[in-house]
């Protein structure tokens, strides 16, 4: 093992910056997990045209999206009230509108650039990127699935 890595591993704040990006992650993926789990268990019974059905499923799912990019939001406006887990900068004054805007860009991988985070924040923003990627991925899955069963016509 490297001297770095040695090291790395004995900073309090690095931990404290991977128990959060577990606890940011399980939240979001558990909140998805549920919220589609109930949909897919809902929907057959809407007395509603199949089209209109599908119509509110995509409505719930861009809502559950955004729940899940504020999780982060809030996350990183928490983490970056403590110096030592990271900062961003690109804004002369980071506040928690900043943090679900830098959040957004991560959460659906556009990544403006505009704002940047570093030190120890960086893992949560990485982490973020990839937890947007698969979970948009499995709604789009699951939207695929429910068209299928109710949008035949």
């Amino acid at each position: 093992m490297t001297p770095d890595f040695l090291l790395a591993i004995r900073i309090p704040t690095y931990w404290v910056v991977v128990v959060l990006t577990f606890g940011l992650i399980g939240a979001c993926v558990g909140l998805h997990y549920e919220a589609l789990e109930r949909l897919n268990r809902w929907m057959p019974h809407w007395t509603m045209p199949p089209r209109m059905r599908v119509l509110i499923l995509i409505i719930g799912i861009i809502s559950l999206h955004t729940a899940e990019i504020w999780i982060f939001g809030i996350g990183i406006y928490q983490a970056v009230q403590f110096p030592d887990l990271g900062f961003v900068t690109g804004s002369p004054s980071f506040k928690l509108l900043d943090a679900v805007y830098l959040s957004t860009t991560t959460y659906t991988t556009v990544g403006y650039g505009d704002l940047e985070p570093h030190g120890p924040l960086r893992l949560i923003m990485g982490s973020e990127a990839l937890t947007g990627f698969v979970l948009i991925t499995w709604s789009a899955s699951f939207t695929y699935l429910e068209m299928q069963r109710f949008w035949r016509n």
